[in-house]
């Protein structure tokens, strides 16, 4: 079938049995920005190319070292030296095709306090290993647009994120499904002894 809600429909399959139609639908319209590509955002924006988002741009003017071998899996040996936003978005694209990439070789805190029009064409921005100081100025940048804002930090194994968006309320009642109540309200005779 050439049908493209039909292909869709085969290629994310379990996030719709997750999320359902809408829910991948707001996916797929999402345009994310990553504010550098170290393994914290090449692995949140690698999770969310899967999903199916519409696009993505990364900002990151570092360049691959040696010590993002063993942490970043979207880079490898041959990338040393190279623009490491570059070389993620090359690699991403191989994972779903359908989504449009693109990078920008620029320190992502000069477009913070240099160019906050850069970030009115997105839906979500992703920020990760940034300043305090730096993250203050973006969030006063989206909530200026309404963007929400992700702030991502990781320290080895351990991080942290923050949200940063105006009310948002989610409703998705889904009344075909009911909560199952899986306590025993009349146990067998065996378990009797063991109730409390």
């Amino acid at each position: 079938m050439d049908d493209p809600h039909y292909m869709n429909n085969v290629r994310y399959d379990r996030q719709l049995r997750i999320w359902g139609e809408h829910g991948q639908r707001k996916i797929e319209g999402c345009k994310v920005c990553v504010l550098n590509c170290g393994p914290t955002g090449s692995e949140t924006i690698k999770n969310l190319v899967l999903a199916g988002i519409a696009s993505y741009t990364l900002v990151d003017n570092t360049v691959v070292e040696e010590s993002d071998l063993g942490n970043n899996f979207l880079v490898n040996e041959a990338d040393l030296g190279r623009g490491k936003a570059s070389t993620v978005a090359a690699n991403l694209q191989e994972l779903n095709t359908s989504v449009a990439g693109s990078f920008v070789d620029e320190s992502p805190d000069d477009i913070v306090h240099n160019n906050p029009a850069f970030f009115e064409s997105f839906t979500v921005i992703l920020a990760t290993q940034m300043s305090l100081r730096n993250l203050v100025a973006l969030d006063v940048i989206c909530r200026q647009v309404g963007i929400p804002l992700v702030a991502l930090q990781s320290y080895g194994l351990t991080g942290t994120i923050r949200l940063s968006l105006t009310e948002h309320t989610v409703l998705d009642a889904k009344p075909e499904e009911s909560d199952h109540d899986l306590r025993l309200s009349q146990p067998w005779p065996v378990r009797l002894p063991l109730n409390l």
